[in-house]
């Protein structure tokens, strides 16, 4: 009976530490996807800032030009 406890205790233990794995795993998952995705629309911004700031600047040059 002793043999049977302790059997059903170790795989009981085992499946909880496969799943906390598997949701830590899916968590780290997660944080990588929206640090790439904050990345993108960082950069999608700067891309946007550069483009404004080479337009004004060129229409202060060409001003400035006559």
């Amino acid at each position: 009976m002793k043999k049977i406890l302790f059997a059903a205790a170790a795989v009981g233990t085992a499946a909880s530490l496969v799943i906390l794995y598997l949701r830590k795993r899916q968590q780290g998952h997660d944080l990588i996807e929206d640090a790439r995705d904050t990345v993108n629309k960082t950069a999608g911004t700067m891309r946007d800032y550069a483009r404004k700031a080479k337009a004004e600047a060129n229409g202060i040059y060409s001003n400035a030009m006559g």
